[in-house]
């Protein structure tokens, strides 16, 4: 699964813990020939990682209790429909087309997965390496596009009050009320109104940096 490796290593110098899922693409890689279910299975635990890696990136009221709960395609098709919202490139109706046909990839974990789901010996159904080859390629590719169109977006980030000194440093002085702190206050009680003194601030710095 190169070209998944190769943009995740892009991206591990912002999210330092994104290689983790290089773990779970040694597991498809170590067994896509000897063990083809562990494979498949492995894939569909890799998309649904990464779809929920995307989905707390771009969007800050991100509930990882609620994402848990979701079945396989609403959940990758949630997080894509959310990267939408941040990168109109990305061709969304291709991808949830390609995401029902990985539908079928939880179909069959359910069916054959020798992990999720113990099985008796001998199970009923496997499935050989030419199709766990091919699942792992589809995997391969849909990864690499969608992060590649991840990688285009600024991910959303908590606003926190010690992000930004110098703003807070300049609305006190501003707003001199003895020992109380303004900024921080104003932080606090009214985070709407916090944020938009500091967009406007952020954007005169901007402006001037141009002139």
């Amino acid at each position: 699964m190169k070209q998944t490796k190769d943009i995740l290593e892009q991206l591990e110098a912002e999210y330092s813990n994104i290689d983790y899922y290089n773990i779970i693409i040694d597991k498809i890689e170590n067994n896509v020939n000897d063990n083809p279910d562990i494979a498949i299975e492995s894939c569909k635990a890799l998309l649904e990682g990464i779809s929920k890696f995307i989905w707390n990136q771009v969007d800050s009221a991100y509930d990882s209790a609620v994402a848990d709960k979701m079945d396989f395609h609403p959940l990758v098709r949630k997080s894509m429909n959310k990267l939408a919202e941040f990168n109109e490139d990305i061709e969304i109706d291709f991808v949830n087309k390609i995401n029902k046909l990985i539908v079928s990839i939880g179909e069959l974990r359910n069916r054959r997965g020798d992990i999720s789901h113990g099985k008796l010996s001998p199970k009923d159904y496997f499935s050989d390496s030419q199709f766990s080859n091919l699942v792992m390629n589809i995997t391969d590719n849909m990864l690499h596009y969608v992060l590649h169109c991840f990688s285009k977006v600024k991910a959303v980030k908590e606003l926190a009050y010690e992000d930004n000194p110098e703003f807070n440093e300049k609305l006190d002085t501003e707003n001199d009320f003895g020992f109380l702190s303004y900024s921080k206050a104003l932080f606090e009680q009214d985070i709407v109104a916090y944020e938009q003194e500091l967009q406007d601030y952020l954007e005169t710095l901007e402006l001037e940096e141009h002139e």
